[in-house]
């Protein structure tokens, strides 16, 4: 015995198919919230660590980090933190648009907590940004 749908059923399950398994594979603590920013931590296996907001749609060899922020010598800066970050986008070589990292060469991906010194060195770095332009 074969179940058969008509028709106008196929245009409604099929969709509706598609749109589960698309949503099983959405992590939905990284949806955007009103509430607060998520910072990501990508450390890779070099030691480099970089800091921003990660797009990773697990279809390529790659994952996007925008908003990307980096350890700079604390001593060198005037914000009194105990770390201190620099975005990127500054360098040389002027890059653009967000961070290409290879899968091959990331060790860890952890989310920042919103109170800790990495967030704190991030919003400071912020209001310096707002301050000079």
């Amino acid at each position: 015995m074969t179940l058969r749908l008509p028709g106008w059923a196929r245009w409604l399950a099929l969709p509706a198919l598609a749109g589960a398994l698309a949503g099983a594979s959405i992590d939905i603590e990284r949806l955007p919230l009103a509430s607060s920013e998520r910072i990501d931590a990508v450390l890779l296996l070099d030691g480099q660590a970089y800091f921003g907001h990660l797009e990773d749609f697990g279809l390529s060899d790659t994952v996007t980090l925008r908003d990307v922020y980096y350890f700079q010598d604390a001593r060198a800066t005037t914000t009194n933190l105990a770390v201190a970050l620099v975005q990127r986008g500054t360098e040389l070589h002027a890059p653009a648009d967000g961070m290409q990292i290879r899968r091959d060469k990331i060790l860890a991906i952890e989310h920042v907590a919103p109170a800790s010194a990495v967030a704190t060195a991030i919003a400071a770095q912020r209001e310096i940004e707002l301050l000079v332009r």
